[in-house]
C-alpha cells in the first residue's frame, strides 16, 4: 500500500518468501487443465526446482539500491515484474514511419520512452505552461515512478514479442442458460497492439480526440452488456415470479488482465502529458479535456 501504510503481517505464515532463486512465490501460476500450481517466473510446476530464469546477482541487491534504472532491457531475464531502464530516452518525438520502418511495437516503445523522458525534463523546469490541475497531476511525488512501474510489463511483452490480446475467447465462455436470447454476445475486441499504436500516432498528429477514442475501444470495447442483468417479474397469483436474464457480453483484455489494465491507464497518463506539452493550437476542438 502507498504512503507508508501496510497491512498487518500474518502470524500464520510468511508472505512473499522467494526460494531457490525464484522471483515469484509458489502458487503464483495455475494450470486449470492439469489442476497444478507452479511458479509464474519460470513456468515450473515442480516446487523443489531451481528457477531457470533466476535473476542475476546484481538484480538481487537490497531494495535501497532499487529504482527504474536497476535492470537493463538487454538483460536475459525479462520477467514482467522487473523495472525497466528509462535512462536512455529519445530527445525527439518522431512520426511512426521514421521508427524502425513503422513497426507498431517499435513505435509504441518509442512513444513511451520519449514521454517518460519528457516527463523527467518537465520536472526539472517545473512544468512551464501547464495549468494548475495538470501541474499538480504530473508533479505529485511518485506519479512518474508509478507510471513507469505500471507500463514496464507492456515493454517487456513487446520486447519478447508476446501477443497483447488477453481477452475472453469464444470457446471459453460458459453459461447456465440454454435460450440464445438470454446469452451475451461474443464481441471480438480490437487488437490491443493496433489501438496503442493508434493512440501514439494520433498523439504525434495532435489528434487527441481520435487517440482517446482508441482508448475507449481498449477499455470498454464494443460491449452492450458489461454485467449480467437479472430481472424477476411477478407472474399470475400464487405462481411465483418469472426470471428474465441477459448474460454479459465477452470480456476484453482490459477486463481480464489486471496487468494490462494498469499499463493502459499509464499509457493514457502519458497521452495526457503529450497533450499538455504538444497541444493542438490550430484546432482546439481536437484537444481532449482532462
Amino acid at each position: 500500500m502507498s504512503d507508508g501504510c501496510h497491512l498487518r503481517e500474518s502470524t500464520l505464515f510468511k508472505e512473499d518468501v522467494f526460494t531457490d532463486g525464484h522471483s515469484s512465490v509458489w502458487g503464483s501460476l495455475y494450470d486449470p487443465a492439469a489442476k497444478r500450481w507452479g511458479y509464474a517466473c519460470c513456468k515450473s510446476f515442480d516446487r523443489g526446482s531451481k528457477c531457470s530464469v533466476a535473476r542475476p546477482e546484481a538484480a538481487k541487491a537490497d531494495d535501497a539500491d532499487s529504482g527504474i534504472e536497476k535492470t537493463s532491457p538487454n538483460s536475459a531475464d525479462m520477467a514482467e515484474d522487473l523495472p525497466w531502464d528509462f535512462s536512455n530516452t529519445p530527445p525527439q518525438f518522431l512520426p511512426q514511419a521514421e521508427v524502425q520502418k513503422g513497426q507498431p511495437a517499435a513505435y509504441i516503445d518509442h512513444f513511451v520512452h520519449f514521454m517518460v523522458g519528457e516527463w523527467k525534463r518537465q520536472h526539472e523546469v517545473k512544468f512551464p505552461g501547464f495549468g494548475d490541475m495538470e501541474r499538480t497531476a504530473f508533479q505529485t511525488k511518485g506519479a512518474l515512478e508509478e507510471v513507469a512501474k505500471a507500463i514496464a510489463p507492456l515493454l517487456w511483452r513487446l520486447r519478447k514479442g508476446e501477443c497483447l490480446d488477453r481477452g475472453e475467447k469464444k470457446d471459453d465462455r460458459r453459461s447456465r442458460e440454454t435460450r440464445t436470447t438470454m446469452e451475451g454476445k461474443f464481441v471480438k475486441e480490437k487488437s490491443v497492439m493496433k489501438q496503442l499504436c493508434l493512440m501514439a500516432t494520433m498523439a504525434y498528429e495532435k489528434e487527441y480526440h481520435t487517440a482517446h477514442e482508441a482508448y475507449m475501444h481498449l477499455t470498454f470495447g464494443n460491449k452492450m452488456w458489461n454485467l449480467t442483468h437479472v430481472a424477476h417479474v411477478a407472474a399470475c397469483t400464487m405462481k411465483g415470479a418469472r426470471e428474465y436474464r441477459r448474460n454479459r457480453d465477452s470480456l476484453n483484455t482490459y477486463d481480464m488482465d489486471p496487468v494490462s489494465q494498469k499499463y493502459m491507464h499509464a499509457f493514457k497518463k502519458l497521452l495526457h502529458l503529450c497533450q499538455c506539452i504538444r497541444p493542438n493550437t490550430e484546432d482546439s476542438g481536437k484537444n481532449f479535456k482532462m
